[in-house]
């Protein structure tokens, strides 16, 4: 049993030790500070603790910020070092006194050694003069800066560190020394700030620089795998636990999205390129199969090519959504042979109309199936065509000035050209011109025929009917009433039929739409005007041929004048020659 001061040291019935105050009669089972050692001081004064983990592994665990770590800390690790030092000094000092014990005598300059090292501790036990209060209070806090105190250590911890030293004694009262203390508390705060920032500054650069180069960093990448990443780096043991969740939150969660996107985009340019490879390898194995045509559905498509050895062979692995976009592309190839096809043949250039051009296709096989199919229309599809035609205006307009120049220097290199008279050359072009403008509107004439009888027999269809279509009807209620009809399928835009119906709505209302049922000549006359305005094509608006032609149109009328009067004068001269 030990017994220092007040406190004496039991054991209980179960082993532990126990401490009770002879002063104040009571028991405690943590040891008072009297009755702890040097190093049990020391250890008591660092707020951090030693604990094992589960799996035997030793962590640190500080009690003032509850901050945990698998390496030790500094503070622990320098009074660690302090305690082994000390205990090497016992034990030299124990060696020391044993040899003074066994010889004395033969020893002379052992003797001399250990007084010279009493002398000295004599001299350091002495209490150090200081010359004024300012030097004494500078003494005191640099005890404190060598040993290193902590901002965030209470009076009482710095005690216990310091007590010892003569030093402590620099400032004779207690409320001056808790003054310097706190003064050196309140520097020492500031600089541990501005260290830890710095280093945390240092830490989160390395960190970020090791993630862009660490081959493991891929764009779906998470925090517990950045843990495991770097949890051995110093680096990122020099981040603390509480900077590190905020790096969580603030730093690293956007800077993991940059990556993510950085890497993504890399990843989705690869996987574009993979998909376009194997679009362009079933587009090609497609072209190849002659049982594949513009008529072929998806389905059937499907069993043609789970048959096919090449597919199974070479594109079985491909993704099934990469082969139907593939199918649909070369269907529309398909689709696209149809309208070249209407374009070699003259039936589609860039001043068609769609509701002139499906009088010719409408009864073509590849366009009834486009109908079924899905994506673009036919309609879209002429409208895409009919533009791409038009935007090779200006090239294709270059090339033919090229050709007729070219054609012009053969005519003038001809012997034959030299003879003619270029009065009658001049002539027999704009006859040749009012030919062609005359047989284009007859064939323009003869198309809008054509669709006013369909319109026609279209609104003769909704006469018949009965009973009577009332006025406030819709074209939804009658549509598969007529579904049948031959006047109904003639007309296959389905835009037209609505139009249609409308107008036959508005004549029954007595004119109050566009048009009525007993127009006068002047409203019939506009009405046909305006039909054939509406079914005309609407052609590229060429301001500068256009105005060439007029001019060449005039041109054309006045020489024509000209030699008819020329020729009516002819023989009346002749007759007067005569």
């Amino acid at each position: 049993m030990e017994n220092i001061g007040v406190w004496t040291e039991h054991k209980a019935p179960d082993d532990r030790i126990y401490y009770y105050n002879t002063a104040t009669k009571k028991s405690q089972w943590k040891k008072p500070d009297e009755l702890k050692t040097r190093a049990e001081l020391l250890m008591d004064s660092c707020p951090w603790k030693e604990h094992a983990a589960d799996n035997g592994k030793t962590y640190y665990h500080n009690m003032v910020t509850k901050e945990s770590t698998w390496t030790i800390p500094k503070e622990l690790e320098e009074i660690k070092a302090m305690l082994a030092g000390d205990e090497g000094l016992k034990a030299q000092t124990k060696a020391q006194a044993s040899g003074l014990e066994t010889g004395e005598n033969t020893v002379p300059t052992q003797n001399q050694n250990l007084s010279s090292t009493v002398g000295q501790m004599t001299e350091v036990t002495e209490k150090i003069q200081y010359s004024n209060k300012d030097e004494a209070k500078q003494a005191f806090i640099g005890l404190l800066k060598e040993k290193q105190i902590p901002s965030y250590y209470t009076w009482d911890a710095v005690m216990k560190v310091i007590v010892s030293d003569p030093r402590y004694a620099a400032l004779p009262k207690m409320n001056e020394r808790k003054l310097a203390f706190n003064e050196y508390k309140t520097k020492k705060s500031k600089e541990e700030k501005e260290e830890q920032r710095v280093k945390v500054r240092l830490a989160r650069e390395r960190l970020t620089n090791a993630m862009f180069n660490h081959p493991k960093m891929g764009s779906y990448v998470r925090w517990r795998q950045v843990c495991e990443l770097f949890e051995k780096e110093q680096y990122w043991q020099d981040i603390p636990e509480r900077d590190k969740r905020v790096m969580q939150n603030i730093l690293l969660i956007p800077f993991l999205g940059s990556l993510n996107f950085k890497l993504s985009l890399d990843e989705k340019k690869e996987e574009e390129e993979k998909r376009d490879k194997d679009r362009n390898k079933i587009l090609a194995l497609l072209r190849t199969i002659s049982e594949i045509t513009y008529s072929t559905t998806w389905g059937k498509a499907q069993e043609i090519l789970d048959n096919d050895n090449t597919f199974n062979n070479d594109c079985k692995d491909i993704d099934k959504l990469d082969t139907l976009f593939a199918f649909q592309d070369h269907i529309r190839e398909l689709e696209k042979n149809l309208l070249d096809e209407l374009h070699t043949n003259g039936n589609l250039d860039a001043n068609s109309a769609w509701k002139l051009l499906f009088l010719v296709i409408r009864t073509d096989s590849r366009f009834t199936v486009m109908l079924g199919q899905r994506g673009s229309s036919p309609l879209d599809l002429f409208k895409f065509y009919v533009d791409d035609l038009k935007n090779r205006y200006h090239d294709e307009k270059k090339i033919i000035k090229e050709i007729l120049k070219e054609f012009f220097e053969i005519i003038t290199c001809d012997p034959r050209s030299q003879t003619l008279d270029k009065g009658n050359a001049t002539t027999a072009y704009y006859s040749l011109l009012e030919k062609a403008e005359a047989r284009e509107r007859d064939r323009l004439k003869a198309e809008e025929k054509k669709m006013r009888r369909l319109e026609g027999a279209f609104k003769a269809m909704l006469k018949s009917h009965t009973p009577p279509i009332l006025l406030n009807a819709k074209w939804e209620e009658y549509r598969e009433i007529f579904i049948n009809n031959p006047a109904f399928e003639a007309v296959t835009i389905e835009a037209e039929r609505i139009r249609l119906f409308e107008e036959f709505i508005n004549e029954l209302d007595g004119g109050k739409g566009d048009q009525s049922v007993k127009p006068s000549h002047h409203k019939s006359k506009k009405s046909k005007k305006h039909r054939n305005k509406r079914s005309r094509s609407r052609s590229i608006s060429y301001s500068d041929d256009e105005e060439s032609s007029k001019r060449s149109r005039r041109k054309s009328k006045k020489h024509k004048r000209s030699i008819s009067r020329s020729r009516s004068r002819s023989p009346a001269s002749d007759s007067g020659t005569a």
